[in-house]
């Protein structure tokens, strides 16, 4: 399935890429997150505990951020598994500064299975693209509390 969008962030570029590459502000930014470990360089392991229909139960993710071109775009890679299935992410998340705003464009895709695969296409696209935007709504507010302090 795919998921695509867009959000404007009152702050400057710099401070919204610093935001997408902190891992205290991923883990806030992470729907359900209860821990983000880094494992290596733009590497890390996440334990997310999600409540949503057929996604309901916890999860152990790894992500990582790939081919940054800083302070621009990068690829970003989520692969989560749980007792229900697994859910597998991958993104080009772009920034582009105009007018005092920075707005992140993110288009990808993922794939779902097991149990969780079960639970139907519609239902499924629109619970993935709930918790993509939710991820940058927070990144966005994490962003301009940071820049705040």
């Amino acid at each position: 399935m795919k998921v695509q969008g867009d959000i404007k962030v009152d702050a400057s570029k710099e401070a919204v890429w610093n935001a997408l590459n902190d891992p205290e502000v991923l883990s806030k930014a992470t729907p359900g997150c209860k821990a983000l470990n880094e494992i290596g360089p733009d590497t890390y392991k996440a334990e997310v505990v999600l409540g949503i229909a057929a996604v309901r139960g916890a999860y152990e993710a790894e992500i990582q951020i790939l081919e940054k071109t800083a302070p621009d775009k990068y690829r970003i890679i989520m692969k989560a598994d749980s007792k229900m299935g697994f859910v597998e992410g991958n993104a080009v998340v772009e920034l582009d500064y105009a007018d005092s705003k920075t707005t992140i464009r993110y288009e990808g895709e993922a794939k779902v299975g097991g149990l969780i695969a079960g639970v139907g296409q519609r239902i499924l696209s629109g619970i993935a693209k709930m918790i993509v935007k939710d991820f940058f709504k927070k990144i966005a507010a994490e962003t301009k509390t940071k820049e705040l302090r």
